[in-house]
């Protein structure tokens, strides 16, 4: 059976250690009825077991836990975003911006679930100029702030013609908003 992303970030938020429904709801950002939905699908296809234990006060709760189908379904998904990373990092390093975008095209939410399970982080992303891949947006080089259709965008040559300091690690491929423009100093 295919999952689907979020049915992978529940089986890593199960896998992270959030074993009640509201601890998965909250730590996935889903509504009830699909975290229901979701968790039903899981234990059907045996990659989570549920259980009721008491909480606090002794009300009854629900507590999942990660069945060995389970593990071994994170660890082998764990594995191909690994080798994904891998991919993407030698083509950011060759130069190759067109084949990256289309790997993003074709799997969207491919390096959100890399930012999720760990295979990668935010400040990794950014010092490879790679944050533009978590939703396949043209990002502002500075504040990452998107840059849409008819935003002023300001490239290294329009830095370099106005004196301005280069932002260290800006490539010819790299813009900036004009906020960030606005406070780039004199050489």
């Amino acid at each position: 059976m295919e999952l689907d992303t979020k049915d992978l970030k529940v089986l890593g938020a199960v896998k992270k250690g959030l074993t009640t429904f509201g601890g998965i709801k909250n730590g996935v950002n889903l509504k009830k009825d699909e975290l229901v939905k979701i968790l039903d699908i899981l234990d059907e296809s045996d990659l989570i077991k549920s259980t009721t234990g008491t909480g606090l006060l002794g009300q009854k709760k629900l507590i999942i836990h990660l069945t060995d189908k389970g593990d071994q379904r994170i660890e082998s998904y764990l594995e191909i975003l690994r080798k994904k990373w891998r991919e993407m990092l030698d083509l950011a390093i060759a130069g190759e911006r067109d084949q990256l975008d289309q790997m993003i095209k074709d799997n969207p939410y491919m390096v959100n679930m890399m930012v999720f399970y760990k295979v990668t982080d935010l400040p990794t992303l950014s010092r490879l100029n790679l944050r533009f891949l978590l939703e396949g947006k043209h990002l502002c080089y500075k504040c990452k702030k998107e840059l849409k259709g008819y935003m002023q965008k300001f490239s290294v040559s329009d830095v370099r013609k106005f004196r301005f300091k280069l932002p260290r690690g800006m490539t010819t491929r790299d813009d900036l908003c004009a906020d960030c423009f606005n406070n780039l100093t004199k050489y």
